[in-house]
């Protein structure tokens, strides 16, 4: 696995539940826990990455300005651990989000 990959897979594994009295399991991520990592407005921004817009295109389609379009992307990368805004576009496309 690359390391720029290694940032989305740490920021996104499903946790670990310590329940009392027993040991760590793994709890494994629906989608609707998925769904609830990201918005309704990031999942429309994800979409339009996914077709292969340009920023300019997809700032007109969202009535923003392009500057909103890449802070908006980069927030959504720092706060998922990604590197890029194709690292969050997999992860969203891997996980039937867009």
């Amino acid at each position: 696995m690359s390391e720029l990959s290694h940032g989305v897979v740490r920021a996104l594994r499903p946790a670990v539940v310590h329940e009392p009295n027993h040991s760590p399991v793994n709890h494994v991520a629906t989608t609707s826990d998925l769904r609830r990592r990201v918005s309704d407005d990031e999942i429309r921004l994800l979409a339009l990455l996914a077709d292969g817009l340009p920023v300019e295109a997809i700032a007109r389609r969202l009535a923003l300005s392009d500057r909103t379009v890449r802070r908006r992307s980069r927030a959504l990368c720092d706060r998922l651990g990604a590197r890029a805004p194709i690292q969050v576009v997999a992860w969203a496309a891997r996980n039937g989000l867009i």
